[in-house]
């Protein structure tokens, strides 16, 4: 989901632009982070899949 446009508060928006930013030009390394972090702990669960 979307904060972006569903908020009444424009702090709302505007908290969500820097995280928008860095998934959208590191997204790759984001994913690739998380994914050695899971790996290097398999007792750690996953919450959130895609």
């Amino acid at each position: 989901t979307q904060i972006e446009g569903h908020t009444i508060c424009a702090l709302g928006d505007a908290a969500a632009w820097p995280v928008q930013g860095l998934i959208r030009h590191f997204r790759a390394e984001i994913e690739e982070r998380i994914n050695s972090y899971r790996n290097d702990r398999p007792h750690v669960a996953m919450v959130a899949a895609e």
